[in-house]
């Protein structure tokens, strides 16, 4: 049997990442995934950790779990069966597999030309990691990479928007996550670009994501739906308006406030224009010196100051 880590025992581990332990038993498995689980086991993403008490029954046809005991006689586990006496339980059915995450992240970013200091660093425990800087394509900065895990679960999600805010980036962050885009509730996170690792990863070994998907991704702009009043791509170089307006940014101060003006109309906060000038790192006195004539011409009917506070009014 190829020892490749094919898609479907790529769709087993992200399964796996998204249940609420990160661990699968070794009778489901057994039963259910027999060559997926030996893929994922000789990639060493899958290692055993600990083992359960109970198990199904194997000989009498039921559902319901039966305690598991020792029995020295036969040197391993085991229980009694009415119809068929003593039932040995193998030491891998009773067996419980956890993820790896650091081989995980290892296996993931192989491709990727990262720095990173000292590996992987939880962010949010079980949840978030930050895990380095990448080289992706012809970008002159390194893209610094997330991961997180169970994004649909909102409080997970308000975790991970608590820590992005807390640590801001200037330019675009890449947030990998194991959870299938389908189940990605909430509409993204400014300044970063949501991507699941099922869209994103080549199979040529198995289960690394591909630096020419997260290129294209990253230089993508995707199609605006008129009825999204306020959106910002990825790069932070384009704003759109209502769907059909378009502001190019190129300025590395530009992108800096817009970014905050946009996550700050997401979540209903204005700001002074020193905060965003110097949030920007400008040493500009305006918002119109900051921008110049032409650029200041586009943002200004959308631009408003109330109380000497300014945000988007749309």
């Amino acid at each position: 049997m190829s020892s490749l880590v094919d898609r479907r025992a790529v769709d087993l581990l992200l399964s796996i990442v998204e249940s609420a332990d990160a661990k699968v038993a070794g009778a489901v498995l057994s039963d259910y995934h027999a060559n997926s689980a030996e893929k994922l086991l000789a990639a060493n993403v899958l290692r055993p950790d600990g083992h359960n008490a109970a198990a199904a029954s194997l000989a009498d046809f039921e559902d319901e779990p039966v305690s598991l005991s020792w029995s020295s006689e036969r040197n391993g586990y085991g229980y009694f069966s009415p119809s068929a006496g003593w039932v040995d339980v193998s030491k891998e059915r009773m067996g419980v597999y956890g993820v790896d995450f650091p081989v995980l992240f290892v296996r993931l970013l192989v491709g990727l030309d990262i720095a990173s200091r000292g590996g992987a660093r939880a962010l949010v425990p079980r949840a978030l990691w930050e895990l380095g800087d990448a080289r992706i394509g012809r970008r002159p900065q390194r893209v610094p990479i997330w991961f997180a895990r169970r994004l649909s679960d909102r409080r997970i999600w308000a975790d991970v928007a608590d820590a992005a805010r807390r640590r801001p980036t200037p330019h675009i962050r890449i947030l990998l996550t194991s959870t299938p885009s389908g189940r990605l509730h909430e509409p993204g996170l400014p300044g970063h670009l949501v991507v699941s690792i099922g869209d994103a990863i080549g199979f040529d070994d198995g289960m690394a994501v591909s630096p020419e998907i997260l290129s294209a991704l990253l230089d993508g702009t995707p199609a605006v739906s008129p009825h999204t009043p306020l959106s910002l791509s990825p790069s932070g170089q384009r704003l759109t308006i209502h769907g059909n307006v378009t502001i190019d940014l190129k300025s590395d101060i530009h992108i800096a406030i817009i970014r905050k003006l946009v996550e700050g109309h997401q979540d209903g906060r204005r700001f002074s224009a020193r905060e965003l000038l110097d949030h920007a790192h400008s040493s500009a006195k305006t918002l119109r010196q900051a921008f110049g004539a032409q650029r200041w011409a586009d943002l200004e009917p959308y631009l408003k100051s109330e109380n000497g506070l300014w945000g988007f009014a749309l």
